[in-house]
C-alpha cells in the first residue's frame, strides 16, 4: 500500500508520516521542500512574489517529486509499503496559490501525466487546521524560511485545501489535526483502524 499525505503547511504531514510508517512497518517518503533552493525566496516575498520565482519553486518540486514517484514505484513493486507526507495533490494546490492560471493548468496536467505513470496513493489522508493553530506549529518549530508566513496566508491556503482532492489517490480520509494529535497512541489506532486492510508487521 502507498498511503500519501496533503494538508496545508503546519498541518501536521510529517509527524504523523512518521508515526504511520513507525506502526506499519512502511518506508518513510519526506517531502523533498529542503532540496528546493528557490523555495526561501518565494517565502520571503509574500504577496509580491515574481512569477518567475514562483514557476521555478514549482517545476523544481515537480522533478524533485517525480524523481520519488519512481522511488515509490520500484519499492511498492517489491513488496514494500509507504507513507510519504506529500502527493501529487500538494503539488497541484500550491502551483495554483503561486501561479497565474494557465501555468498552474500546465502543472496540473502534468503532474496526472506523471501520476498515471508512476504511483498514486492507494489512500490520501487529507490534514487541516484551523489557521491560528497553523501559525503557532508554524511559530514552535522555528523554521526561518517559514517566519513570513501570515495568518491570512495560512487561512487561504487552508480553504484551497478544502477542494476534491479525489482525483490523486483512490481513497480518502480527512481529518482535523486540531482535534488529532499524532503523539497520541489512541487518536493514531483509533485512524489506523479507518485504514483498508494491508499486511502489518
Amino acid at each position: 500500500m502507498f498511503i500519501g499525505l496533503a494538508g496545508p503547511t503546519g498541518a501536521g504531514k510529517t509527524t504523523l508520516a512518521q508515526r504511520l510508517a513507525e506502526r506499519l512497518g512502511a518506508r518513510l517518503m519526506r517531502d523533498p521542500f529542503a532540496d528546493n533552493p528557490s523555495l526561501p525566496k518565494l517565502y520571503a516575498s509574500g504577496k509580491t512574489c515574481p512569477a518567475a520565482l514562483a514557476l521555478q519553486v514549482e517545476l523544481t518540486f515537480l522533478a524533485l517529486r517525480v524523481a520519488q514517484l519512481r522511488e515509490i514505484h520500484d519499492l511498492l513493486t517489491h513488496g514494500t509499503p509507504v507513507v510519504a507526507d506529500w502527493s501529487m495533490a500538494q503539488q497541484v494546490i500550491f502551483a495554483h496559490i503561486t501561479l497565474p492560471p494557465e501555468d498552474a493548468s500546465r502543472v496540473r496536467k502534468t503532474c496526472a501525466t506523471w501520476s498515471d505513470a508512476a504511483a498514486r496513493p492507494d489512500l490520501l489522508i487529507a490534514l487541516t487546521a484551523p489557521a491560528p493553530v497553523l501559525a503557532r506549529r508554524i511559530t514552535q518549530r522555528g523554521r526561518p524560511m517559514e517566519s513570513a508566513l501570515s495568518t491570512a496566508y495560512l487561512e487561504h491556503l487552508t480553504r484551497a485545501f478544502d477542494r476534491p482532492l479525489g482525483d490523486y489517490a483512490s481513497r480518502i480520509i480527512r481529518l482535523d489535526t486540531s482535534e488529532f494529535d499524532a503523539f497520541n497512541d489512541e487518536d493514531v489506532d483509533a485512524l489506523l483502524a479507518r485504514l483498508p486492510a494491508m499486511e502489518r508487521p
